[in-house]
C-alpha cells in the first residue's frame, strides 16, 4: 500500500511529493515481488490537488514542468504500469488527485469521498489528464458538466456515472480494499497488465490494429507460466496459485 502522507496540507501534492510518489511508483513497478498496488490517502482525506500555495509562486514556464516533469509521470505510470493498481479513496478527492485516482485500474470509495473540481473557482483548468480521462470514462457531455460546472459529486453519484467502482460505508471500507487487493495480488498479474493496457489501446486505435495487437499479445501470453498453471488448475478442478511470470 502507498499513501500520500502531507496530512498537514491535506494530502495536496507539491514537488516533493510528487518526486516521492513517483519514485515508488517505479519502485513498485520494477519489483516482481509487488502483484497488486493501493494508492490511498492518510486521515480522511485521499487527496487535495495540487498544493496552490506552491503553484502560486511558480512562473507559467515552471508550472509546466511541475505537470508534464511530475504529475504526468505519475498519471502515465499508473495507467500502464505492468500490475493492476487500486485507488483506495478515503476521503475526499480533489483537483489533480481526481487525475491519480483515475488513472488508476479500480477505484474502491468510502460514502466521504466526493469528488471536487474546482479548478475554474480559481480560474484555472483541470489538469493531471483529468479532462481526458473523464471523456473515457463518462463521454463528452458528462465530462463538460462536472468540468463546467465546477460543483461536487458526491461518492455515490460518482458511482452512478461510472467514475468509481464501489462506494462502501467507511466502516467496511477497509475490508472492502483488502477484498479487492486479494483478488487482484492473487490474479494472473501478468495477463491483467497486459489487459489493462491493451483497453488503454482500444480507445485511440483503428480496430484492425486493435485487433492485430489483441491477437499478438495473447499468443504472447500463452506462453506464460500462469497460463499453464490455470490450465492445470482447470483440468484438477482447483483454484489456480498465479505467481505473475
Amino acid at each position: 500500500m502507498l499513501a500520500l502522507n502531507r496530512p498537514e496540507a491535506r494530502n495536496a501534492l507539491n514537488s516533493e511529493l510528487c518526486g516521492e510518489l513517483l519514485a515508488y511508483l517505479r519502485q513498485a513497478q520494477a519489483d516482481d515481488e509487488i502483484r497488486a498496488l493501493v494508492l490511498t490517502g492518510t486521515e480522511d482525506i485521499f487527496c487535495a490537488g495540487g498544493d496552490l500555495g506552491e503553484v502560486a509562486s511558480l512562473t507559467p514556464i515552471e508550472l509546466r514542468g511541475f505537470l508534464n516533469d511530475g504529475v504526468r509521470q505519475i498519471v502515465h505510470l499508473i495507467q500502464t504500469m505492468n500490475k493492476p493498481v487500486l485507488a483506495a479513496l478515503n476521503g475526499p478527492v480533489a483537483g489533480a488527485g481526481i487525475g491519480l485516482a483515475l488513472a488508476c485500474d479500480i477505484v474502491v470509495a468510502c460514502e466521504e469521498a466526493a469528488m471536487v473540481i474546482a479548478f475554474g473557482k480559481v480560474g484555472l483548468i483541470p489538469d493531471a489528464g483529468i479532462m481526458q480521462l473523464l471523456v473515457q470514462n463518462i463521454g463528452l457531455l458528462r465530462a463538460k458538466e462536472i468540468v463546467l460546472g465546477c460543483e461536487p459529486i458526491a461518492a455515490e453519484r460518482a458511482a452512478e456515472m461510472g467514475l468509481y467502482n464501489l462506494v462502501v460505508p467507511e466502516g467496511q471500507f477497509d475490508s472492502a480494499v483488502a477484498g479487492w487487493a486479494e483478488r487482484l495480488a492473487n490474479g494472473p498479474t501478468l495477463s491483467m497488465g497486459m489487459a489493462k493496457n491493451l483497453m488503454r489501446e482500444a480507445a485511440r486505435m483503428p480496430y484492425d490494429a486493435f485487433m492485430d495487437l489483441e491477437s499478438n499479445s495473447q499468443s504472447l501470453v500463452k506462453t506464460s507460466a500462469d497460463h499453464a498453471e490455470g490450465i492445470t488448475a482447470f483440468k484438477e478442478k482447483r483454484p489456480p496459485r498465479f505467481t505473475g511470470q
